[in-house]
């Protein structure tokens, strides 16, 4: 085991957990941060718009590289016997990461720099706002990170620390089974907005012990 794949897997869980609380406060404080009027109004909505409303994009862009990174690092310093959770975790979090970078890559360039010039043509079906919108479908590039969460739980079975680790990530199927519902299935959003929570509080305090579990395999 290598003392640098484990400091840089204690690193990145956590990184990984700072970001995800940062998308969670910038998500709820976007009408702080610039209110806007009905998207449907794209006139006023891209006179009235700023970049702060989209503050949520650049934690999540972090994310998407220091979740990748945090998976990579612990399945180089599993056991063999483990490294197939670990190698399939990696392989759906990745698709995660790549929906994710495409979409807010697509906000940050492409949809800022149209709403700036009031170029709107055409531009409905990626605004945020707009719930039906490509962004909302990229989105669901968190259901393929549930699912990796979900995939990593097998690897931590002993000690009470990873029995922890394992619960938080194992429940978070909850989650992409509730965003599956919502965005293609419409079922309630309050079915939505609850099974969303449990990736809220479970993904942050997740990767905090998994942070905690890099810093125990650190040769003594």
């Amino acid at each position: 085991m290598k003392n640098s794949e484990v400091k840089l897997g204690f690193w990145s869980a956590v990184f990984s957990a700072t970001f995800a609380i940062i998308w969670f406060v910038t998500f709820n404080m976007q009408d702080v941060f610039q209110t806007v009027p009905e998207w449907k109004n794209l006139k006023d909505y891209a006179e009235a718009f700023n970049i702060s409303r989209l503050t949520l994009i650049y934690p999540s862009l972090l994310l998407a590289l220091t979740y990748i990174i945090m998976l990579a690092c612990t399945h180089r310093v599993l056991p063999e016997d483990k490294k197939l959770w670990s190698l399939i975790a990696l392989s759906i979090g990745i698709l995660y990461a790549v929906m994710a970078s495409i979409n807010y890559n697509i906000q940050a360039v492409s949809v800022r720099q149209s709403l700036a010039a009031g170029e709107i043509d055409g531009i409905e079906m990626f605004i945020p706002d707009n719930s039906h919108s490509i962004y909302n479908a990229l989105a669901n590039s968190y259901v393929y990170m549930a699912i990796s969460m979900f995939f990593s739980s097998f690897i931590f079975q002993s000690g009470k620390l990873e029995k922890w680790i394992r619960g938080l990530l194992m429940v978070q199927i909850i989650s992409a089974v509730g965003q599956i519902g919502y965005s293609m299935m419409d079922i309630s959003e309050i079915i939505f907005i609850t099974s969303s929570m449990v990736w809220v509080v479970g993904a942050p305090v997740s990767f905090i012990l998994i942070a905690i579990w890099f810093k125990k395999q650190i040769p003594e």
